[in-house]
């Protein structure tokens, strides 16, 4: 169990100003954003059905579809299960890294995907909530625990799976927690990752930042009519391309490192499946005013079906990449040689 493995901190004992000063800003930073995840769970109004993107119900079938590689599942973990598992479900032991709120660890529950789960996050809140719900559930098999995967050392040849959805863009370390997440599964276990592999602190090139305004300038008014507060029910001009300065602020975590994660992932791992999801576009273009585009509306689906074809043909041409995909990948054997 995670509860008997000491915390470590992963870099030698300050022997310096320069290294404490570097280890107190490091510990501001996490503090932020524990606070941050904190307050912004699952279901608050940043991630709201009228504010996020991905919310949108024509969007979240068009992410599932391509999560799953038209497969046929309508879910990716039940995709990562079926495909990489199969019969030999539940396995013994499932790892959760930066599981907010456990939204992941519920499903797989109810999956009867693993007899044991653990699952981490540094935000004490979303945890209180995680745990709440795991209770109503009956999901005694889940153990919800406060603790950093950047400064905790991971049992040996533990876990059948370890999963990231949407944690890995937080993180920092990539290549010690990539290491350490290699040596915790077991040798045919898997590693599943619902990544956002964008640019750092959403700083988008030139190339991207004009594709998302052009395509933004051909949304009509009657599609841009703000659910943000502060401009709720404006018409919304411009979009909202995010400032890496003020990401900072808000989040230092928030994608840290998410351009390096598919190169250092792929050090530690062999990757069986990599399936591209989109939202290169539609993650800011459709930000604050995704209650729109409702299925009920004729024309506002023929505009976000016109917006995918745009984000499609951009990424398939090779003009823009993915920002969001799903990885599945098994551990590289270790050199023993040397």
């Amino acid at each position: 169990m995670l509860k008997n493995i000491i915390n470590k901190l992963s870099g030698p004992v300050a022997s310096s100003s320069t290294a404490v000063d570097n280890e107190t800003e490091e510990q501001r930073r996490k503090a932020r954003t524990a606070e941050h995840w904190s307050r912004n769970q699952a279901g608050s109004d940043p991630f709201s059905a009228d504010v996020y993107w991905r919310a949108v119900p024509a969007i979240q079938r068009r992410h599932q579809q391509k999560a799953t590689a038209g497969s046929g599942h309508d879910y990716w973990v039940s995709y990562c299960l079926d495909t990489f598992f199969g019969d030999r479900l539940p396995v013994a032991r499932m790892l959760s890294v930066g599981c907010g709120t456990g939204d992941l660890e519920r499903d797989l529950y109810n999956l009867k995907a693993f007899q044991h789960c653990d699952a981490l996050d540094i935000a004490p809140a979303a945890l209180d909530t995680a745990r709440a719900q795991a209770a109503f559930l009956g999901a005694g098999s889940i153990d919800y625990q406060l603790l950093d995967v950047e400064r905790t050392e991971l049992p040996s040849a533990h876990y059948d799976a370890v999963w990231f959805n949407g944690s890995m863009h937080h993180i920092r370390e990539l290549e010690s927690v990539c290491a350490n997440v290699r040596q915790a599964l077991k040798p045919d276990g898997w590693l599943f990752l619902n990544e956002y592999v964008g640019a750092n602190h959403f700083a988008f090139d030139e190339t991207q930042c004009a594709a998302i305004s052009h395509a933004f300038a051909l949304i009509p008014p009657s599609m841009r009519y703000s659910f943000v507060q502060g401009s709720y029910g404006q018409v919304q001009n411009q979009v909202p391309l995010p400032d890496p300065l003020e990401v900072v602020k808000v989040d230092p975590s928030e994608a840290v490192r998410s351009q390096d994660i598919l190169r250092v992932v792929q050090e530690h791992f062999d990757i069986r499946a990599f399936n591209p999801c989109g939202g290169t576009l539609l993650q800011f273009l459709l930000h604050g005013i995704a209650g729109n585009f409702r299925d009920d509306d004729p024309q506002a689906m023929r505009i976000l079906q016109m917006l995918f074809d745009i984000e499609d043909g951009l990424i398939e041409s090779g003009t823009l990449h993915s920002d969001f995909v799903i990885v599945a990948a098994t551990p590289k054997p270790w050199d023993t040689s040397r």
